[in-house]
């Protein structure tokens, strides 16, 4: 008697194909060897603020904003202790970047000043890309699209780990340049890079390994079943 497959059979196959592909990348990285994507995907955490609505005044304060905690304050005797961003307006209706020191600083697309500072979703913000503090030497405001939401990425020392993170802010614009709030932001808080907009980590390697072994299980169940109602049939 001939082996009987059904279509759906067929399908499996081919899906186990892919699985039984992941299930050999799964035994190099247990060896250490042929690994794919960067390490610190492995233990990534990101920490998402969820939506806030952080008002950014309109004055040469601005907003100081700690990214680690949340807390903020809008002058220098309210600024929270370990804040790291500061985006303010050194004119009236323009919008200028700052953060306390020069390792909590902006990404920049070119030179600090002049630069791009406002970046579209899936940006990367990591170590291999520059910033910077332009201060009032780069007017951010007129980058900007009213009436929108912007992005911008930063990295900052994390007070609570000693580590360099990276992280993405949404700001969100009114009718001009000084009317604008924080409206979400997210940073990885293991010193991995970051892409503007994720919220969530890339899964890890030993997650993907369990996920692919049980696929290969399951076929494997199917494919017995299958084979054994053929059998009966014939």
């Amino acid at each position: 008697m001939s082996k009987i497959e059904t279509s759906g059979e067929s399908k499996l196959g081919l899906r186990l194909d892919r699985i039984l592909g992941a299930s050999a990348s799964c035994a190099a990285a247990a060896a250490g060897v042929g690994l794919v994507g960067p390490s610190e995907s492995a233990d990534a955490a990101i920490i998402h603020s969820g939506p806030v609505n952080i008002a950014i005044p309109n004055t040469a304060d601005g907003l100081y904003l700690n990214l680690v905690t949340g807390a903020s304050g809008v002058t220098p005797a309210t600024a929270p202790p370990g804040w790291d961003i500061n985006p303010y307006s050194a004119v009236a209706g323009q919008m200028q970047l700052w953060s306390q020191t020069t390792t909590e600083s902006w990404l920049v697309n070119g030179a600090v000043g002049g630069g791009t500072y406002v970046h579209a979703l899936g940006a990367p913000v990591g170590a291999a890309q520059a910033f910077g503090r332009p201060a009032s030497g780069t007017n951010v405001g007129a980058q900007v699209t009213l009436n929108a939401d912007n992005y911008f990425g930063a990295r900052f020392s994390n007070e609570a780990t000693g580590a360099i993170n990276f992280a993405w802010i949404k700001m969100t614009f009114g009718a001009d340049a000084g009317t604008r709030a924080i409206t979400e932001f997210a940073y990885d808080n293991t010193g991995a890079s970051i892409q503007i907009g994720q919220i969530t980590a890339v899964p890890e390697p030993s997650t993907m390994c369990l996920l692919a072994t049980g696929a290969v299980g399951l076929f494997a169940a199917r494919r017995r079943r299958a084979l054994a109602k053929a059998k009966s049939i014939a």
